[in-house]
């Protein structure tokens, strides 16, 4: 879950900074125009709203069973963008969530996260933090993904697991072509 409200934040700011660069409010010190459309969320369409169903398709259980320690809950539906797989006893999940940020909004994110490295041969960009990844390709492919719960319900760490997760939005920005 809060993946899903950082990803909206994240969509949020995208509009943001087009549209104060929209009303010439890119110069520095400029205020800020205030712009109805900054609020709104992002529209869904192509790679984005693909996210709902990314559980399914690339958590296998072999994939699932390589990261979480236990019994796993069928893949769920969060929305367009977002899916999870929890442990039966619920102390452990993994999330997938597709976004169509800019490589600028992506920028902007970083600061949300705690600790951001970078993840190499991920996307075009990525970096892992403490609760996950999160990366971009192009213009307008994002794909973030948590993993964690309560102690011990995560068999795959540090870069081993950062390694693993990169390897399923690459899988995922492979099969967007």
């Amino acid at each position: 879950m809060l993946r899903l409200a950082l990803t909206a934040v994240l969509c949020l700011c995208a509009f943001a900074v087009t549209d104060c660069k929209r009303a010439g409010a890119d110069a520095p010190n400029a205020p800020v125009q205030p712009n109805a459309s900054a609020h709104r969320s992002a529209p869904l369409g192509g790679f984005a709203s693909r996210g709902g169903d990314a559980c399914e398709k690339y958590l296998t259980p072999a994939v699932v069973s390589a990261i979480l320690d236990g019994a796993t809950e069928p893949a769920k539906k969060l929305s367009a963008q977002g899916c999870e797989v929890r442990t039966v006893d619920g102390g452990g999940s993994i999330s997938i969530t597709l976004n169509a940020a800019s490589p600028q909004a992506f920028d902007a994110y970083q600061k949300y996260l705690s600790n951001p490295t970078p993840l190499a041969g991920v996307g075009d960009r990525a970096v892992q933090s403490m609760t996950g990844i999160s990366s971009i390709k192009g213009n307008n492919e994002g794909c973030d993904i948590d993993a964690g719960g309560a102690p011990g319900s995560l068999k795959l760490h540090g870069a081993e697991l950062g390694a693993k997760l990169g390897d399923i939005c690459n899988r995922i920005y492979a099969d967007a072509k």
